[in-house]
């Protein structure tokens, strides 16, 4: 099973798990509980300025090449493909073209997920209230600073730009963490790279980027044939 982008959203989408309860008091508090050292100036000046570039982007459109890679089974494969966002609604939208033609979409609060060759359109339910600010700062809203320790990243497969590494705060049994690649100039992001709890990792790399084109919201119907099956989801 390769994992979509939506996947990716649909997890960090699901409510938080709750809290433990509260252990009693050690004679020694570890020292994994000492508060976390302030971001560094450089790593926040780039964070703030990508906080900024999607608060005022209207629209955003690139290509996407996906590599996504096994850790269990030591094996990585690879989809292809154009997203484009807006935030009037918001609406999300990722067209695969390879390997499989299938088409992913995010409007308002239902998830549309169309499978071309099988002619099935299944539509769910998901508040955009509800997701991480991982997702939502595209849309301007989500702050990454609040839910994410983030520092300068060390990878030698994010280059070209400015790498930051994002730690959930709280730990996460969704994802361990997340990778962004800025262009330098820009501060838009160019690659994403999401480490699952088993270590696989989902490396999205992003070209042809144009951001406030006026995409209109006839950008995100599907059509489907008329015999497409649809599958609703979305009920009570």
């Amino acid at each position: 099973m390769s994992l979509l982008p939506l996947l990716l959203i649909v997890r960090l989408a699901a409510p938080a798990p709750a809290p433990a309860p509260a252990a009693a008091p050690a004679k020694e508090p570890p020292a994994a509980v000492q508060e976390a050292a302030p971001m560094d100036p450089a790593v926040k000046k780039a964070v703030d300025s990508m906080q900024k570039f999607y608060e005022e982007t209207k629209d955003f459109q690139a290509d996407f090449h996906q590599t996504y890679k096994y850790k269990t089974f030591a094996r990585t494969s690879e989809a292809s493909g154009k997203m484009l966002f807006t935030k009037a609604g918001p609406n999300m939208r990722w067209d695969y073209a390879k390997p499989d033609a299938k088409v992913f979409v995010i409007a308002a609060d239902k998830v549309f997920a169309y499978m071309k060759e099988a002619k099935q359109l299944t539509i769910s339910r998901m508040s955009t209230d509800r997701l991480s600010a991982s997702i939502t700062f595209l849309w301007g809203q989500g702050k990454l600073d609040r839910e994410f320790r983030i520092s300068k990243a060390d990878r030698k497969d994010l280059k070209d730009g400015v790498a930051l590494e994002l730690v959930p705060k709280i730990a996460d049994p969704r994802f361990q963490r997340i990778f962004f690649l800025l262009d330098p100039k820009l501060f838009s992001v160019k690659e994403t790279i999401v480490v699952d709890p088993d270590g696989s990792e989902n490396h999205m790399a992003f070209t042809n980027s144009k951001a406030n084109s006026g995409i209109g919201s006839d950008a995100f119907a599907i059509k489907q044939p008329d015999d497409t099956q649809i599958i609703h989801l979305d009920g009570p």
